[in-house]
């Protein structure tokens, strides 16, 4: 409900009525049972019920008094009011000691007991604060802090279950007369009444309310659950609404006549100006902007012609720009296709279409696998790499070729770079043999070397034995030096005929850690007899694609000279990791033995060049050669009575 301004007081009748329901005593006269209400109020809770003495006699009195007072009269019926308590009251109502409570605020949680009226005005709460008392502004502010309430009035029920420290009254009189000695910091309770109170007590100027109005909610005339009489009640109450009745009671109490609380209109007012004036306001604006969109759109579309002659200008520079790519393109001298993720070629300039159409059909639109670029990427095109790169012969052509993955979103294109190396390969192959004709010559100089000093032994011998025979000094020096240096040619001549003619390769795929493993076990007694600190850690899933024996033979002539550095040191220590990096398999071996010179360190996969007496020098020569082979390139890092370390780096396919 909300304020409603209506005429001044027009019916002399009414205002009689209201003047015989002004005053009405405690006792009221006998009437027949079956028309007389017995109505309970609070005592003490002005301006709507309150026992007030007039003239030394006590009278009940009050706006729900006179209202009730009005109600009975248009329906018949006499009212008996039964002042006390507002807690008493309650259980009056609830044990069936009265039919009604004149007023009370609605609440979803007294709904479930009584039944309320049709309400017949707002009422809400109000926080009441000293006026020195800034620390309180809300219901929120009240949080561990004394609050004096009615007991069993709405507020009480409303703060119960907050962190507050509440202070039950017998009546909202006593919850102010508390605040006002400073005994509880705030009182919360209906805003009319204390209001009503405060100037009845002078006390006005000392209190204040804060927070605005608390919990705005209908004030009605409750009724046990589903008693008759509550259909009293809104007959008597639409009754004296529309005779006007219910303005007068309200102006008399209240000081002006309402239907709803006067913020109710005065905001609806407030409201409706404001409405009305932006209406204006908008209606102004809509003439402005339209307006203002007319000479926006006339600008937009000149700019959109501006940037369709530039989009205009821009396609035809792409357009030339791409016939110029794919001149460029097209007269290269490598070939250049990129295959969607469907495996779909989506181009192929004119190098590529030459070497790679199988049936001269164009190769844009074919599937890879039904042109010889199958022979370059197999079956599966990005096989888990992002880059790649090899040899290999279509038909008696040499093909160099480099794949890459390129990730655009979503999309993951292969891009295919290749050249013929046909002619390249036969002059690298000319330069091989050139430099092999080279070596050989360096070869047999060396193997010439090494072969004429144990010759030369055995020849010495030889010709001494007619005349040294009988001596037996020379017969031991013979059989100790001739067997030795027999052994010795045919280490020379095992290595050089595994140098001349090496096995057919085998390459399998396998794990770094099995190859590894499977030499390590010939060295365990010896590892163990040396008392030397072996650490090995090899990864899992790291694997390597070479010839297992030959790589064997590689492995074991490191770890050999590896041991042998080893001799005589103290605290000998071996290190071997495992690892993968960059796509690649890298081992390393890495030993804290005597090292080797700088002056040397570049020799020593030299033919013959051995540091060690009675070495050939041929082992790890063999060994470089084998790893080559495989594809594994080898370096060796070493500084001398520190260590040596080899890393050996074995492609992953």
């Amino acid at each position: 409900m909300g304020f409603q301004l209506r005429p001044g007081w027009r019916r002399v009748t009414i205002v009689l009525c209201l003047v015989m329901a002004v005053a009405q005593p405690l006792a009221i006269a006998d009437i027949p049972e079956n028309k007389v209400l017995v109505v309970a109020g609070d005592e003490n809770f002005p301006p709507y019920e309150f026992i007030d003495e007039i003239n030394g006699a006590k009278v009940y009195r009050g706006f729900n008094v006179d209202l009730l007072q009005a109600v009975a009269l248009s329906c018949g019926y006499e009212i008996r009011f039964r002042p006390m308590p507002w807690a008493e009251a309650l259980r009056a109502l609830d044990n069936g000691e009265v039919d009604a409570v004149a007023g009370m605020k609605y609440d979803a949680e007294r709904e479930k007991r009584y039944d309320f009226s049709e309400a017949y005005m707002i009422n809400s709460q109000a926080i009441f604060v000293l006026k020195d008392m800034q620390a309180i502004a809300s219901l929120d502010d009240l949080t561990g802090r004394k609050v004096a309430v009615q007991q069993d009035d709405i507020a009480y029920h409303r703060l119960k279950n907050r962190p507050v420290e509440l202070v039950p009254a017998a009546d909202q009189e006593e919850a102010l007369r508390l605040l006002l000695g400073r005994k509880v910091d705030a009182a919360v309770g209906n805003k009319l009444t204390g209001q009503y109170i405060l100037q009845r007590m002078k006390n006005v100027d000392e209190v204040k309310t804060v927070g605005g109005a608390i919990d705005p909610e209908r004030y009605a005339v409750a009724v046990r659950k589903g008693s008759p009489v509550l259909a009293v009640f809104n007959k008597g109450l639409q009754a004296i609404k529309q005779n006007g009745t219910y303005d007068k009671l309200y102006a008399k109490w209240f000081g002006e006549p309402v239907d709803y609380p006067a913020w109710y209109y005065k905001r609806n007012f407030k409201l409706a100006l404001f409405g009305a004036g932006f209406l204006f306001i908008l209606a102004i604006a809509f003439v402005l902007a339209n307006l203002l969109l007319k000479r926006e759109v006339k600008r937009r579309v000149r700019q959109l012609e501006a940037v369709n002659d530039e989009l205009r200008r821009t396609n035809k520079y792409i357009e030339r720009a791409h016939k110029y790519q794919e001149k460029m393109l097209n007269s290269g001298y490598s070939g250049i296709v990129t295959i969607g993720q469907d495996g779909g070629i989506k181009f192929a300039n004119q190098y590529a279409q030459r070497y790679l159409a199988r049936d001269g059909r164009p190769l844009a639109g074919l599937d890879y696998t039904e042109t010889a670029l199958a022979d370059l990427l197999g079956n599966c095109p990005p096989c888990g790499m992002e880059r790649w790169a090899g040899e290999v012969m279509l038909g008696r052509v040499g093909i160099e070729y480099t794949v890459d993955v390129l990730q655009v979103d979503d999309e993951r294109d292969i891009i295919v770079h290749f050249r013929d190396i046909t002619q390249e390969k036969q002059l690298r192959e000319e330069i091989i043999k050139k430099d092999k004709l080279e070596a050989l010559g360096k070869l047999v100089a060396c193997i010439a070397h090494e072969l004429r000093n144990p010759l030369t032994s055995i020849k010495t011998f030889v010709e001494l034995l007619p005349t040294k025979y009988d001596n037996p000094l020379f017969r031991k020096k013979i059989s100790e030096f001739v067997p030795r240096e027999i052994e010795r040619l045919n280490s020379i001549v095992n290595d050089l005929l595994t140098y001349a003619h090496p096995r057919t390769q085998a390459r399998e795929q396998i794990t770094l850690k099995s190859l590894v493993d499977g030499i390590m076990v010939f060295f365990a007694d010896t590892v163990a007899k040396k008392n030397i600190d072996l650490q090995v850690d090899i990864a899992d899933a790291v694997f390597v694609y070479v010839d297992m024996q030959q790589m064997k033979q590689v492995i074991i002539n490191i770890l050999l000279n590896a041991i042998q550095a080893l001799e005589e040191r103290p605290s000998p220590r071996l290190q071997i990791v495992g690892e993968g990096q960059d796509g690649y398999a890298i081992l390393t071996i890495t030993d804290n033995g005597v090292g080797i010179s700088r002056e040397n360190i570049n020799h020593i996969f030299e033919p013959f060049f051995s540091t060690k007496s009675g070495g050939t020098g041929l082992g790890l020569f063999v060994s470089y050669q084998l790893a080559k082979q495989n594809g594994v390139d080898i370096a060796v890092e070493s500084v001398e009575n520190v260590g040596t370390k080899v890393r050996l780096k074995f492609p992953a396919k």
